[in-house]
């Protein structure tokens, strides 16, 4: 944590996990280069608005039936 990174913001169509997602949602793009391999960050803003729910122990994301924001 901490730094600069340079960011750009689009809005995108549709933003999904597995079948749950939200349309007409704005992520933010830059270069992430941790040391690891990473495909992108799920933010707080997806994960509320998905209603997704975070099970540490079992290392499982699970989504509240339906979604939020069609």
């Amino acid at each position: 944590m901490g730094g600069i990174e340079t960011v750009f913001a689009r809005r995108v169509e549709r933003l999904r996990v597995d079948e749950h997602g939200l349309a007409d949602f704005e992520v933010q793009i830059g270069s992430m280069d941790y040391g690891f391999e990473i495909n992108g960050i799920l933010g707080m803003d997806f994960l509320t608005q998905a209603g997704a729910v975070i099970d540490l122990f079992a290392m499982r994301v699970e989504f509240s039936s339906g979604e939020h924001r069609t």
